[in-house]
């Protein structure tokens, strides 16, 4: 079982003009057997090679490592504020949860940058008193340095900050932070420097040019600094998104977007950006292009990069740590529960996208299946980059191996930790943390959620709650019934008996204020836990919201004899 120390190196400033200092990552088995590891790249820049065995040096949960070597030959590299990215992929024959990569991070003339011009809106009065806003341009560095900062009109706007410096301090996080004063007015700009010094890295100590703009006007912000795809000659249309919000003032309004790059195009929808990728026609390579967003904005067009890379078509390859349950993807440990709703990560898993109607569940949808342990699992779903599945019920507690089928064409093998019990509840898309929780007791039966009205769901009212009303909370990972349901069948649905939990949880009502207010319905106030009538690995919680629950937004959760806890789930209640 392949395990690495880090996944990551860098990111790592050097010098234009010169090549890196040698990076290493161990590796060791967390296994039976015996590694044999090769490593390949993706950047003609990084040349990784394979060291021989010695004592770890860098981790204790292993006694012996194999180093892994990255030759960074960047002295042909141009200097950019743009890092440069490489894949370094490990792989070993035989081996659990290989191959797995390693990205490689550098940053040819360091990441301080020379110039900075943004857009700021202007404080506000609260209470007679004068906030100013801040926006904060971050930067990383493998040194410490000090900044001496100056501004043309001689205001408090412009400083140099560090967070999280300590002893052993690897990387030092920067922000250059804008706070416009009082006297800094709105549709005027704003002049200063910011001299850095002290870095043992000669082009970190340099002279900032920093331009304010303060406007009143709505700035637009990505949720991505750039878009990055990976599909295989011959797949399906794969999408990314961006998402525009609004860092200033007014109503931001977006009004068109175009994309240049081969394959490449864009459309909007509100408030975001869809990204689509063809590799249609496109041989294997790397694709580079961007996607300009036209907006209302003081600071458009928002211009992101993309890159597409095309690759051959091959076997699929299933991520590791890539198989995770299907409410909150992963989580603390990672771990899953027999019978749990399961949503696994890779690559040409499937270049046709097919979903189950309805329990029972198939076992082979669009040319792939998956195994547990060997056994066959039953699907939801499947698609190029996911593939959902049900894990079966008779799976062990320990470590489960899980491999993909595409048409004929094995994967590569991946482990998961299963537990007994994972709770996990159910959270909608979007929402801010609300669950798939309905309010039977408002509305026209099931289609009620405790929400704020502020809040749209298609189909759904989305209303507060009241004290008193019964829940209906959906989860995954919830334990063994009785009686058991087999992994892929419907649960059993009046007038026969439900399959209910055999543990039957504390529903956990809170407020996170000081003192925290936390309210228990213990498991005989419970009206029914167990799986959902009809469904196939889906659970229901009934419960009624106490008489003594806090109002506004209350966080619930579900917790068990054997110490188990879910996540978290908001509702609102009045």
């Amino acid at each position: 079982m392949l395990r690495l120390v880090s996944a990551t190196v860098g990111p790592v400033s050097i010098a234009a003009g010169s090549n890196g200092i040698n990076q290493t990552v161990e590796a060791y088995n967390a296994g039976d057997g015996t590694l044999s590891l090769s490593v390949s790249s993706s950047a003609t820049w990084i040349v990784p090679s394979v060291g021989a065995v010695r004592a770890c040096t860098t981790t204790t949960a292993a006694a012996s490592c194999t180093p892994l070597m990255f030759a960074l030959n960047t002295s042909s590299l141009a200097a950019s504020a743009t890092p440069y990215t490489g894949i370094v992929t490990v792989t070993a024959p035989n081996t659990v949860d290989a191959p797995q990569t390693i990205t490689v991070t550098v940053l040819m003339g360091g990441a301080v940058p020379s110039t900075v011009t943004a857009y700021v809106p202007p404080g506000s009065l609260i209470d007679n008193v004068y906030a100013p806003s801040n926006t904060s341009i971050p930067f990383t560095t493998n040194n410490y340095l000090t900044g001496k900062v100056t501004t043309q009109d001689g205001g408090n706007w412009l400083k140099l900050t560090l967070s999280g410096a300590g002893s052993v301090q690897s990387t030092y996080p920067y922000s250059i932070v804008l706070s416009p004063q009082s006297t800094n007015t709105a549709g005027n700009s704003y002049s200063g420097t910011i001299v850095t010094s002290g870095s043992a890295f000669a082009p970190d100590n340099k002279t900032i040019a920093v331009t304010m703009n303060v406007t009143t006007q709505p700035i637009a912000q990505a949720s991505v600094s750039q878009v990055s795809e990976t599909l295989a000659v011959g797949a399906p249309v794969g999408y990314g998104a961006i998402q525009m919000s609004n860092a200033g003032q007014g109503t931001l309004t977006i009004s068109g977007t175009t994309a240049a790059g081969s394959g490449v195009s864009a459309s909007v929808s509100g408030s975001d950006v869809l990204v689509a990728f063809d590799p249609t026609g496109l041989a294997a390579g790397v694709y580079t292009g961007s996607v300009s967003i036209a907006s209302n904005a003081a600071n458009s067009p928002t211009v992101v990069p993309v890159t597409f890379q095309v690759e051959a078509a091959g076997a699929p390859w299933a991520y590791y740590h890539g198989v995770v349950d299907d409410a909150v993807f992963g989580g603390s440990g990672f771990t899953v529960a027999p019978g749990d709703v399961i949503a696994l990560f890779g690559d040409q898993l499937s270049f046709q996208a097919a979903a189950s109607s309805a329990p029972p569940l198939a076992t082979t949808l669009g040319g792939a299946s998956v195994t547990v342990n060997g056994e066959k699992a039953p699907l939801y779903f499947t698609s190029y980059g996911q593939i959902n599945f049900q894990m079966p019920t008779d799976t062990a507690a320990g470590t489960a191996v899980v491999q993909v089928t595409t048409n004929g064409q094995l994967s590569n093998q991946v482990s998961v930790n299963v537990a007994p019990r994972a709770p996990r509840l159910l959270l909608l898309y979007g929402t801010g943390g609300y669950g798939a929780i309905v309010d039977a007791s408002q509305g026209n039966g099931y289609n009620t959620l405790p929400m704020p009205s502020t809040i749209s769901e298609p189909n759904f009212i989305t209303t507060p709650a009241a004290r008193g009303d019964v829940l209906t909370m959906y989860a995954i990972g919830l334990g063994p019934t009785s009686p058991s349901v087999a992994a892929g069948q419907p649960a059993p649905a009046p007038p026969d008996s439900l399959a209910r939990l055999t543990s039957t949880p504390t529903v956990v009502f809170s407020v996170n204020q000081v003192p925290q207010v936390i309210v228990d319905v213990t498991p005989d106030q419970v009206a029914y836990a167990g799986l959902s009538p009809n469904y196939a690995g889906l659970y229901q919680v009934n419960v009624a919201i106490p008489p003594t629950c806090p109002t506004g937004t209350v966080q619930v959760s579900l917790s068990f004899a054997d110490g188990t806890t879910s996540n978290t789930a908001n509702i609102q209640v009045q």
